[in-house]
């Protein structure tokens, strides 16, 4: 159905006959609209399609209708429900695929005619017409059924007929996707044909048409879009894009709720797990940005409870009455019943009002109660016995008068207590209670609250939160809780054993925690705090503490009982001081004490940082992965780099290595290779304070700074990878880790180094931590050799210490391992010092020149960086003399501004020639060069006679040789020094040759030619020097000469390379011998 095949396709259908192939064709034409991928393509497909209904109207139309409605056709709830998760996410984004297909091919058959209405379909031939009934809808009912009811499906099929192929389509569609999973149909809709059959004009085109002053034309309305039809689409485009604005805000509020819900989790426990991870990355990805609600972004325990940021009007809570908002809530936020239930459930509406339940909060006022307290406690006690033989006794008649179902009901209530772990399960316990109340129903209530096992203590608050609530509307419910626990804690304290701490715990904890929901009078807990504090030792101790820790900071910040409750405190720890307690009950009076006084904390001051440096520190600490690494080396390319504060900034933040995550490493010095082909200064202020932070960690050596010098180390590998720094540095950084601070730059055992102790190995895996990062590079020429001498002297440093533990020892093995793999592991110190020794001759050696000359350490002469220091100074000198000449032609050009003679000289041709010549220059001597190292390859080595002595047996054979002259002198033989080698040990021996052997003659003769021309060279050298002074001496006479003769009325042009004054008209002081000029 491509459009390539189109032509064929045409001419076949015209000229062959298919009128037995129509079911064949069908399949191969469902088949091809799949592979329609272009717009090419489906309009292709339409004209073949319109072709085989041209010819087949009754046959081939049918069937395509009934396929592709069937195609188009949503699975239902029953067969995605028989599919797994991830099947079903599988199925679903098949069918978008093929269905999006499908449905601009229908759109574009419905619009050309070829379809109509979804009821023409027919599912096979055989199914046309069987006597004038169609049987594909009607079947054998249809034949046997009443012409009343074929009449009224008659007449709902032709209203049906009436709004169209596409219509019907995408109402079955649209009509039940609640989770809106066909949203991607319906935007390839109205992308291909919104302007076509909607008239909506996309914004675009809007936009630029307003620009220019211009309306929209109208587009030919097509015939099968009426009015009608027109009308129902809109209507159920906008259906549903109301259905997916309420989906989706309702989507972003289980997203927001769910990333709160993260946030706590992160912030009391530190980590995610995987799959909540997962969940979370997956709702992130398809969630658009929406804007935030503010209201339920302060919900957050981590925005509340770090910063306070949204009180609103409340208390500070960081001093206030509640630790943290969500404390206030629990505690001040309790559900109001009218609200949830009926009035009726609730008997007559509330029995006490806030200001009947409200405590005494004169202070007078509760010290006098406190005081007549102890007189009316034997009434106080028989008022807790009533009430706990009413809570034992439970009223007959009550309980008689309660139906089965309501005492089923209760029970199971009560079950569900031990299991209220949050404050919406305790909310729906009050609630569902409220339905089953009865003075029966509220006794069992409380003797299942007093009933809490010792060791819950964890459910009292719950508990308290359940009282709090039906004590507003059963004021009964607080009263019996209260007298039971007073009863019990009087008790309690009439028994002096201490085997019975965890119920006063449990006691005291739960007055505590009514006495913040308000139903504990203050006059009560404060009687009761007295009563142990009378009393300060041993159980009552655990009451003071377990009373200060549960609603110590609750009476102490409540304007109502803060000066009773300061002067307890103070009272507390004035006791604390004079009875001297032991550590543990100190310790618990102080804990309690602080907790419930908490000390004033100064804010922290968090550092104010400008936004540039914002966004740069969140470009690098952040978003900086290696997706996005060429991204933020454009950004950081596009900073002010000319700012010193920005390039400071910069310098900074590249050399604080240590504060980017250890994997990222590699990718800043990535950075800062890309920013230093650009910017070399910052490239180079990098690489000094990498340097300098290793050189400072080898001088301090601080233990808690280790972590930060294995990130340097790891940097400074990784920009010798990423080609900022050279070899040579690499190893200069690697011999002074292992030899900074030992005595004679050589580490030894018998040489203790107090910033290098035998113990410390911590140098060891900066080594290892280096090579690891870019020693698989040091793989060939000179490089490598270095490499296999450093790690001989490596060996040597890490036997100079003590046996290293096994994670030092392992590291040691993988890197030489990853490195040299053949290498030849050394196993004791005087083996490894005997290697560096050889080593150590062999570097001597090389530095040998050819000639033999020695400087008195035994290296050779040679002052390279007195050369390029020179190379230096003549560059500055150029550089200078450029300048100076350039000031002097300005001069010269405001001298002779109206002279009419001028030449005109373009200084850079010649320095682009100069360029090339010494390209072409280059490029020869290469060319040279590797001919004669190719001719040389063939030629025959000879053997030289004539080999310096090594300088370790110099000494003594000069010895030998002076005392044998003195002993023997024979004037006709001449002394010979024959260098052997016995083992690994190198010998001399003096031996004596006849005069006038040959092997005399001729090194005589070679003796004496070489003096010979070393004399002549010492005289051209001595020549050469004063021609070249004559010669100076001569040009100069010459150049004044010529410029006395040549200047007058002409105008002189200077060249950059020499000195300003040659060529002045006065004809003073000397030229360089560089310069020149132009007439």
């Amino acid at each position: 159905m491509a459009a390539d095949l189109k032509v064929q396709l045409l001419n076949d259908i015209k000229k062959l006959s298919l009128e037995k192939y129509i079911s064949e064709i069908m399949g191969g034409v469902m088949e091809g609209m799949l592979k329609c991928k272009t717009s090419t393509d489906i309009n292709a497909c339409v004209e073949v399609v319109s072709a085989l209904h041209q010819r087949f109207p009754d046959t081939f139309t049918l069937l395509l209708t009934y396929n592709l409605s069937k195609s188009l056709q949503v699975p239902t709830k029953a067969q995605l429900a028989a599919l797994s998760a991830e099947q079903k996410e599988k199925e679903e984004s098949s069918r978008i695929i093929r269905q999006r297909t499908y449905l601009r091919i229908s759109v574009e058959l419905w619009l050309v005619g070829v379809l109509r209405n979804v009821e023409d379909g027919i599912s096979s031939l055989a199914s046309t017409n069987l006597g004038g009934v169609e049987t594909h809808r009607d079947g054998v009912a249809g034949l046997m059924g009443s012409t009343s009811a074929s009449k009224d499906k008659k007449k709902d099929q032709t209203k049906q007929q009436e709004h169209g192929f596409v219509y019907h389509v995408l109402k079955d569609m649209l009509g039940n996707d609640e989770q809106h999973i066909n949203l991607p149909l319906v935007a390839s809709f109205l992308k291909n044909y919104g302007q076509l059959i909607l008239d909506i004009v996309p914004r675009k085109q809007k936009a630029a048409l307003e620009q220019h002053s211009e309306e929209a034309r109208p587009i030919r309305k097509e015939t099968a879009v009426t009015p009608d039809i027109h009308a129902l689409l809109v209507n159920l485009f906008d259906d549903y894009y109301k259905g997916v604005e309420v989906h989706l805000v309702k989507m972003h509020k289980a997203f927001r709720k769910m990333e709160r819900h993260n946030n706590e989790i992160l912030f009391s426990k530190g980590d995610l797990s995987d799959e909540t991870k997962q969940r979370f990355e997956k709702a992130q990805k398809d969630m658009p940005d929406l804007p935030e609600d503010e209201s339920a972004a302060k919900q957050s325990i981590v925005s509340s409870g770090t910063a306070n940021m949204f009180n609103e009007g409340k208390d500070n809570l960081g001093n206030g009455v509640w630790e943290d908002d969500d404390a206030r809530k629990f505690y001040e936020d309790l559900p109001n019943l009218l609200v949830l239930v009926p009035e009726v459930f609730l008997e007559s509406g509330p029995k006490k009002t806030e200001e009947e339940t409200k405590s005494p909060t004169n202070e007078e006022e509760i010290q006098d109660e406190t005081a007549d307290i102890d007189e009316d406690e034997e009434e106080n006690d028989d008022m807790g016995d009533l009430a706990d033989d009413n809570l034992d006794n439970p009223d007959d008649d009550d309980e008689s008068s309660a139906k089965p179902t309501q005492n089923l009901q209760l029970d199971g209530l009560l079950a569900r207590l031990p299991n209220c772990g949050n404050r919406d399960l305790v909310d729906s316990v009050a609630v569902d209670f409220c339905f089953i109340n009865s003075k029966n129903s509220r006794k069992r209530l409380v003797k299942t609250l007093l009933g809490v096992h010792r060791q819950r203590v964890d459910l009292l608050p719950y508990y308290s939160r359940l009282i709090a609530t039906l004590n507003v509307y059963f004021s009964d419910i607080g009263e019996m809780v209260l007298a039971a626990l007073t009863r019990e804690f009087r008790g309690l304290q009439r028994k002096k054993t201490q085997d019975l701490l965890e119920t006063r715990t449990k006691n005291i904890r739960f007055l505590s925690e009514l006495t913040k929901f308000k139903v504990t009078p203050a006059h009560t807990i404060f009687y009761s705090f007295k009563i142990a504090l009378d009393d300060f030792t041993n159980q009552n101790i655990d009451i003071v503490c377990n009373l200060l820790e549960t609603c110590g900071r609750y009476l102490l910040k409540s304007p109502d009982t803060s000066a009773r409750m300061s002067t307890m405190l103070e009272t507390v720890m004035r006791k604390k001081t004079v009875q001297h307690l032991d550590s543990r009950y100190a310790l618990m009076v102080e804990n309690a004490y602080y907790q419930a006084n908490p000390p004033d904390k100064a804010a922290i001051h968090v550092k104010e940082r400008s936004p540039i440096e914002l966004y740069i520190r969140k470009l690098i600490h952040v978003n900086l992965t290696k997706k996005s690494l060429d991204k933020i080396l454009k950004q950081l390319r596009k900073l002010d780099w000319k700012n010193p504060e920005i390039f400071n900034l910069m310098v900074k933040i590249f050399q604080k290595i240590w504060k980017i995550k250890f994997g990222n490493i590699h990718l800043m010095a990535i950075l800062a290779s890309g920013l230093n082909r650009y910017h070399s200064d910052f490239g180079v202020q990098i690489v000094d304070g990498v340097i300098e932070e290793i050189r400072i960690g080898l001088e301090q050596n601080i233990f808690k700074h280790n972590q930060r010098r294995i990130t340097v180390v790891k940097y400074l590998g990784e920009l010798y990878n990423y080609r900022m720094i050279e070899s040579p540095l690499i190893f200069d950084t690697l011999y002074s880790t292992v030899t900074f601070g030992h005595e004679f730059g050589r580490p030894a055992r018998e040489r203790f180094c107090s910033i290098d102790a035998p113990n410390d190995f911590f140098r060891i895996r900066l080594c290892c931590t280096l090579l690891d990062t870019c020693g698989m590079c040091f793989d060939r020429g000179s490089s490598k050799k270095k490499l296999d001498n450093f790690l001989t002297f490596f060996q040597m440093y890490v036997l100079s210490k003590l046996k290293p533990p096994m994670d030092v020892d392992f590291m040691i093995t993988d890197t030489l391992e990853m490195l040299r793999p053949q290498l030849q592991i050394l196993s004791s110190y005087e083996e490894a010092n005997e290697e560096v020794d050889k080593m150590l001759l062999e570097q001597w050696k090389s530095v040998q020149g050819a000639d033999g000359k020695v400087q008195e350490d035994g290296f050779e002469e040679s002052e390279p960086s007195d050369s390029s220091s020179d190379d230096e100074d003549e560059d500055r000198v150029n550089i200078n003399d450029r300048e100076d000449e350039e000031e002097t032609g300005d001069e010269n050009d405001n001298q002779l501004e109206n002279d009419a003679d001028e030449d005109v000289v373009i200084i850079k041709k010649k320095e682009e020639l100069s360029r090339e010549d010494d390209e072409d220059f280059e490029r020869e001597l290469n060319k040279m060069m590797s001919d004669s190292a190719d001719a040389r390859k063939f030629e025959k080595k000879t053997t030289v006679l004539d080999v310096p002595i090594p300088m370790n047996l110099r000494g003594a054979q000069e010895r030998r040789a002076l005392a044998q002259s003195i002993e023997t002198q024979d004037p006709g033989k001449m002394a010979f020094t024959l260098l052997t080698k016995k083992g690994n040990r190198q010998q001399t021996k003096i031996m004596e040759v006849p005069a006038d052997s040959i092997l005399a003659v001729s090194t005589r003769s070679k003796q004496e030619a070489e003096r010979e021309e070393q004399q002549q060279l010492k005289r051209l050298v001595l020549n050469y020097e004063q021609r070249e002074a004559a010669a100076a001496r001569q040009a100069v006479v010459d150049e004044r000469a010529r410029l006395r003769a040549n200047t007058r009325g002409k105008k002189i042009m200077q060249m950059g390379g020499g000195g300003g004054n040659a060529y002045s008209n006065t004809g003073g002081g000397g030229g360089g011998s560089g310069g020149g000029s132009a007439w």
